[in-house]
């Protein structure tokens, strides 16, 4: 035993002598098992090429990481590479291809440092779109893309609460909260925008719109006075800021060393204090709403707002006042983000061209003026103004991808093409809208190019910038297709008329259009871009009065 206990001890201190190459080999393994995937495909057994590459020696790390700033050639190029494998298609006239911007046998890969992705043809939308979602799921995609438990939008996972919400009460009936979303807007304009009678004023338009849109937004998504408290309103905005800062940081890193990056990304520790002060403001307005309710007074009148309808149409767990709360915040998210954006990208696009500026102003008045006042359906008649905001959004998407999803379920499609169980893929609807085969004179901006495909026979309720089809997937396609785009819509058209209606506006002298910022596949307009502004006069009153 003692002989044993010796040997036993021996060769324990002959161990000790080489534990710090114990503990580098297996830091080696750890750093090696958690950055694997940036030097290897993640989906190898998905026929398609991998884009981006500037030469076979190139290492697969820094094509991730060039996707960052280079993701619009990266995938352009992709898209050209592909598509130039097929030769029909390259032959053939935009006439003799119905629908097809159909590239090829249809795919190819870009890499980025968090994940690969596989983009495919619009051709299969109507396939996939009519596919369950427990076997290709749009919403595990959309979770995905912003980084779940970081952007704390995992709690979409949960349930389509809002989302049936936004389909089945506020875009059926619209045109009924024209007046209210006029009326904050006015109100929003009036606090926020900068004095500039008689000259001409520097203005940075962009965190501008970022409150208006904040204010119209909330007063239809939670009401009179939350829609117009300033900690709320700060709340939505920051959130929405922190979030996209967090997702554009932590995707520069493999999704197995992100936990680790959290704890040194500042955005990051912000989103959930976002939340905790959004839980903190509307969760004692459900309650207040509910015991309103519950007294069963008779001159009590529900508000009609969002939050209502989900408290209304919430089940048990949905209706957890801290999920409901929760939701709201999200919703904002959707909201201020993609149409400020828009709404700034067409402010920049008409100081670029102000040729556009009086015929828009012109369109806008003609319809009020018949309408005598601001109506329902008095929104519909901007065509112009819808045809250039979505030219504007043509050349300046929110993302270069859309219609993504991710399949839960290994899926062989019509053709054969096979999509392993866990492939994430999208397809990609900015170099789509660009493809002669789709747009004629796709590099040309030509504001009023939708409004003319409006006026042909049969063509009036087609070419919105609402609407959707298979070379249109800005907002997706079909059932799962933005809920809240009709919504936008009428908020941007009705920020754009008012400007149109109050202000001039201009670049300075010799400015040329503010620089887009990229980040990844998202697109940004510079937050600190000017314009100058000055307020029109005497402005008749009927151009702003609600009927």
């Amino acid at each position: 035993m003692a002989l044993s206990t010796e040997w036993f001890l021996t060769r324990l201190l002959d161990l000790s002598r080489y534990a710090n190459v114990y503990v580098l080999l297996s830091f080696a393994l750890g750093l090696f098992v958690f950055l694997r995937p940036l030097f290897v495909d993640s989906i190898t057994s998905v026929d398609a090429p991998t884009v981006g590459k500037r030469s076979k020696y190139e290492p697969l790390f820094w094509v991730r990481t060039r996707f960052f700033g280079e993701a619009w050639p990266i995938l352009r190029d992709g898209y050209k590479q592909v598509r130039a494998s097929n030769p029909l298609l390259s032959l053939l006239r935009r006439t003799d291809v119905p629908n097809d911007t159909q590239f090829s046998k249809s795919r190819f890969r870009f890499v980025r440092s968090d994940a690969d992705i596989i983009v495919i043809s619009n051709k299969y939308v109507d396939e996939i779109r009519s596919l369950p979602t427990n076997v290709l799921s749009p919403i595990q995609a959309h979770v995905d893309n912003l980084l779940g438990k970081y952007s704390t939008t995992d709690i979409l996972l949960e349930s389509d609460l809002h989302t049936r919400m936004l389909q089945t009460k506020l875009t059926p009936n619209l045109g009924t909260f024209i007046p209210a979303m006029k009326e904050e807007l006015q109100s929003a304009i009036a606090e926020t925008f900068p004095e500039c009678k008689g000259e001409w004023t520097p203005v940075q338009i962009h965190p501008i719109f970022l409150k208006l849109v904040a204010r119209v937004s909330a007063r239809i998504f939670v009401g009179i006075p939350l829609c117009r408290d300033a900690e709320w309103l700060d709340t939505s905005i920051h959130y929405t800021e922190n979030v996209f800062r967090t997702v554009t940081a932590m995707r520069l890193f493999p999704r197995p060393i992100q936990p680790f990056i959290s704890l040194f990304t500042p955005h990051a520790w912000r989103v959930p204090r976002n939340l905790r002060l959004a839980q903190q403001l509307i969760v004692p307005l459900i309650v207040e709403r509910k015991r309103l309710q519950a007294e069963g007074d008779p001159s009590y009148r529900k508000p009609n707002d969002l939050l209502q309808w989900m408290m209304d149409a919430a089940n048990e767990d949905e209706g957890q006042p801290r999920k409901l709360a929760h939701r709201q915040l999200l919703l904002t998210l959707a909201a201020i983000h993609t149409s400020t954006m828009a709404a700034t990208h067409v402010m920049f696009d008409l100081c670029a061209q102000p040729e556009y500026i009086e015929p828009l102003r012109e369109e806008v008045e003609t319809a009020i003026r018949e309408d005598g006042g601001w109506r329902k359906a008095t929104l519909n008649k901007m065509q112009k103004l819808d045809s250039f905001l979505k030219e504007s959004q043509r050349f300046t998407p929110p993302s270069l991808l859309a219609f993504n999803r991710v399949a839960l379920e290994p899926v062989t499609l019509s053709d054969g093409f096979h999509l392993p169980r866990g492939t994430r893929f999208s397809m990609s609807c900015a170099e789509i809208l660009h493809d002669p085969n789709v747009t004629p004179n796709p590099q040309t901006f030509d504001g009023f190019r939708y409004y003319k495909e409006r006026q042909k026979p049969g063509e009036n309720t087609r070419h919105q910038f609402a609407t959707t089809d298979v070379n249109n997937l800005h907002f997706g396609h079909g059932k799962y297709s933005c809920p809240g785009r009709f919504f936008a819509a009428n908020e941007i058209k009705m920020i754009l008329a008012h400007m149109l209606l109050m202000y001039d506006f201009r670049f300075e002298p010799g400015q040329s259009r503010p620089k887009n910022m990229t980040a990844h596949e998202y697109i940004f307009p510079d937050p600190e871009g000017l314009i100058m502004c000055k307020e029109r006069e005497n402005l008749p009153e009927s151009m702003f009065a609600t009927i």
